[in-house]
């Protein structure tokens, strides 16, 4: 197959700024790709003018997504992405992010985008990878850059298809970096959520005492501070019979699942249907193309064993979304097999997001985040 950096046209500088120091130099870009459409990224660059060793590029989780991710919450706005430019520029690596295809930037809270649908039906794994493989082409053709190491930071759906675009050997990625890490494809991740496994963690976290992954009513009933406001303002008071759906004294993911069993049949019809106005209305911003595309691919749990590449995986404890349990079993593959390419950190009372908002909201950078920025540096003397 044609490589596709060779279809990539040439750069166009939409801005640059470079402070008096040359702190930064940071340029939003426009790359075409395979099939005449664009991709609108920003590319930051550490100060001066020597070559790089080092670029990082950031690979989205599930949904519209764009190079600033700006968001709004508790009454603050912030770019995402602003902590990574900051922490890795200042570290003297390159960082990349996109626009996911038919999304682009608004001034509507809280999540700042605007989706043409009709462009984001592109949005599939096997175009997205097609497109990152184009943007690091493209990206190599800078100056500073021609002799970078290429490492992908994926996160949620992110950390599925970083290990796809670097099974091409045309990318030449020289590291993974996954966060949020999914251990199986997303139909069976979306199975998980459903099914009670993603309610548990978000439940035990406040109401399992004695840390059994089990919740009785004495727990759930408590009049300690942590587990009534979650009552309060989570569950409404819910009371523990109306949970409780097989009547065993006992909340566990099966109660769960017999809660949401009819919701999620709804979901996984609407995309055998292919009806994505009802997927984009009562679920999440994705498509029925999308959905058929994932249920066919190969899971990383056999992927991963590919990859000779250094890999690293971070992964939170209290991950709602893609479970700790998938990091634990590719560690275990890897170690049975003798492969010594793999290196999983696990953060204690860490969320899918290794607690990014300890960031926006307090100026705080979790452990989890901070070993993420630490292992950078660790790349670039490789």
């Amino acid at each position: 197959m044609k490589h596709l950096a060779s279809l990539v046209s040439p750069l166009i500088f939409i801005f640059v700024f470079c402070a008096a120091s040359c702190a930064q130099d940071s340029r939003l870009v426009r790359i075409r790709l395979s099939d005449g459409d664009t991709m609108t990224g920003k590319l930051d660059l550490p100060g001066g003018s020597s070559g790089i060793r080092e670029l990082v590029i950031f690979v989205h989780g599930t949904g519209p997504c764009t190079y600033l991710d700006r968001r709004k919450m508790s009454g603050l706005e912030f770019d995402y992405f602003a902590l990574f430019t900051r922490e890795l520029t200042g570290r003297g690596i390159a960082f990349f992010t996109y626009s996911r295809r038919g999304v682009t930037l608004s001034n509507t809270p809280p999540t700042f985008d605007t989706v043409d649908r009709k462009k984001f039906q592109k949005y599939l794994p096997s175009v997205e990878v097609k497109d990152i493989g184009t943007a690091i082409g493209f990206l190599k053709k800078e100056e500073r850059l021609k002799k970078s190491k290429i490492v992908l930071l994926g996160w949620s759906e992110g950390t599925i298809l970083a290990p796809m675009i670097a099974l091409d050997k045309a990318n030449k990625v020289d590291a993974l970096l996954l966060a949020g890490y999914a251990n199986d494809n997303m139909t069976e991740i979306i199975k998980w959520q459903l099914g009670g496994g993603s309610s548990m963690i978000n439940f035990c976290k406040y109401l399992d005492a004695d840390s059994n992954g089990m919740i009785n009513r004495a727990e759930y009933e408590s009049t300690e501070k942590r587990a009534t406001s979650f009552r309060e303002k989570g569950l409404k008071n819910a009371p523990f019979s109306v949970l409780d759906a097989n009547k065993d004294s006992l909340l566990t993911a099966q109660d769960f699942w017999l809660l949401n069993s009819k919701h999620y049949e709804k979901i996984t019809e609407a995309f055998e249907k292919h009806d994505d106005d009802w997927i984009w209305n009562n679920y999440f911003h994705v498509t029925s193309a999308w959905y058929a595309e994932h249920k066919m691919l190969e899971a990383n749990n056999t992927r991963l064993m590919k990859l000779d590449i250094p890999i690293y995986i971070f992964q939170g404890m209290e991950d709602a979304s893609t479970p700790a349990s998938g990091a634990i079993e590719i560690q275990k593959r890897f170690a049975q097999a003798n492969k010594t390419n793999l290196h999983c950190f696990f953060f204690p009372k860490h969320n899918h997001d290794l607690n990014y908002t300890d960031w926006p909201l307090k100026q705080i950078i979790s452990p989890g985040l901070q070993k993420i920025f630490e292992t950078m540096n660790i790349l670039q003397t490789r």
